[in-house]
């Protein structure tokens, strides 16, 4: 069995939203060719399942499913550094002369924003009527749910933050309605709980322009080639090692 390595003490939720689970047994191995398999297969429509087939290959002690987003974006970035590399080629424009660059990125860098203590879910929101909304956090099944809901009927707005409405007594469509008719600063209300909660890797980096010597703060966003490198981020990984 290849090397394991603990996510008990690292993991931006700090394992306080998966009760069932115990911290000691939840554990990632990287990525394997079966893996690169599962990921060289994935297109928009398919990626968030395919992103789970993945991670049940590589965690243990916990259902990827259940994975907080923020969680699920550090498990990511740990794979794409300690599979193949930490630094990520990426072309960005200079703010202060407009130049294009290409900015060496190094992912292990990235701030890693903790769930805030105080957090307790489900979260209460208290609307302009004075009605008590509960709220958790979206998951990764969510996503996939919200991904295969788009895939048949267009927009997934409402039944997103549905999904975030904890009451086991009415169903998504019944809440996509009630969200419906919401004032919009009461949905604001229950839509920002997302955002104020948000944790996980800070994705951006400092550069500084070879050119006119401006530094500044470059955001990254995700991409699959840091999963799975190919073409010029393969050969300048790795091309010097055959």
């Amino acid at each position: 069995m290849s090397e394991r390595f603990s996510l008990k003490d690292v993991l931006p939720s700090g394992l306080k939203l998966y009760p069932e689970v115990k911290p000691e047994e939840v554990t990632i191995g990287v990525l394997s060719g079966k893996d690169e398999k599962l990921i060289s297969e994935m297109t928009i429509e398919n990626s968030a399942k395919k992103f789970v087939a993945v991670l049940k290959n590589v965690l243990t002690g916990i259902d990827p499913l259940q994975l907080t987003l923020g969680d699920e974006r550090y498990i990511l970035l740990w794979l794409a550094i300690n599979s193949y590399s930490k630094i990520h080629t990426m072309a960005t424009t200079c703010e202060g002369c407009g130049r294009r660059l290409t900015v060496d990125v190094d992912m292990s860098e990235f701030e890693n924003m903790p769930l805030v203590p105080e957090f307790i879910e489900p979260y209460k929101v208290t609307l302009s009527d004075g009605t008590v909304q509960q709220v958790r956090l979206l998951r990764v099944a969510d996503e996939v749910k919200i991904i295969d809901y788009e895939k048949q009927n267009g927009t997934s707005w409402l039944y997103r933050f549905a999904l975030s409405l904890v009451d086991d007594k009415t169903n998504i469509v019944d809440k996509m309605n009630m969200l419906e008719k919401l004032k919009a600063s009461d949905l604001a209300l229950i839509r920002v709980v997302q955002d104020k909660f948000e944790h996980g890797p800070v994705m951006q980096s400092n550069y500084e322009c070879a050119a006119c010597g401006f530094s500044g703060v470059v955001p990254v966003p995700f991409r699959l080639e840091m999963l799975f490198p190919y073409g010029d981020a393969l050969k300048k990984t790795f091309g010097a090692r055959v």
